[in-house]
């Protein structure tokens, strides 16, 4: 079946459409799952923690600390409290790296589930949100 397809599908199949289903399937183990939870603690209390985040060194580590949250966030499958870590790693630091790449793949998963549910208005949200992404991306290039 074409992507397009699967977008437009109307069978009732729809119901079984989930984030984890349009990701990547990576399995966890209960050990994997445990120690990410405890990475996450230990990422949210430096984030708590962090007093230099009025200087430029200061936003790229929080920018650091957060993006790995946001990772961490995006392999147990909390996509929406990954896409928030990753956009405030982006709003400290504006740049290219793992930040701008899991938000652009999470904006994707949320606009496929936005189709298969065939919410108009999400679908919206998450392609505006991808073209302020892209927007980001100039302006980055035309910094540099």
């Amino acid at each position: 079946m074409s992507f397009f397809s699967r977008i437009f599908n109307t069978n009732k199949k729809k119901e079984s459409v989930t984030a984890s289903s349009l990701q990547k399937k990576v399995q966890l183990t209960d050990t994997d799952k445990k120690q990410l939870t405890t990475d996450i603690t230990t990422l949210s209390k430096q984030i708590e923690q962090s007093t230099d985040a009025n200087t430029a060194a200061g936003k790229k580590e929080k920018a650091a600390v957060l993006t790995k949250l946001g990772q961490d966030y995006q392999k147990l499958g909390a996509n929406d409290k990954a896409i928030a870590a990753y956009e405030q790693s982006l709003h400290c630091n504006e740049d290219f790296g793992p930040a701008f790449d899991g938000l652009l793949q999470l904006y994707d998963v949320k606009r496929q589930e936005a189709a298969y549910a065939g919410n108009n208005d999400e679908i919206q949200k998450w392609l505006n949100k991808s073209d302020e992404l892209t927007a980001l991306s100039k302006k980055i290039m035309r910094s540099k």
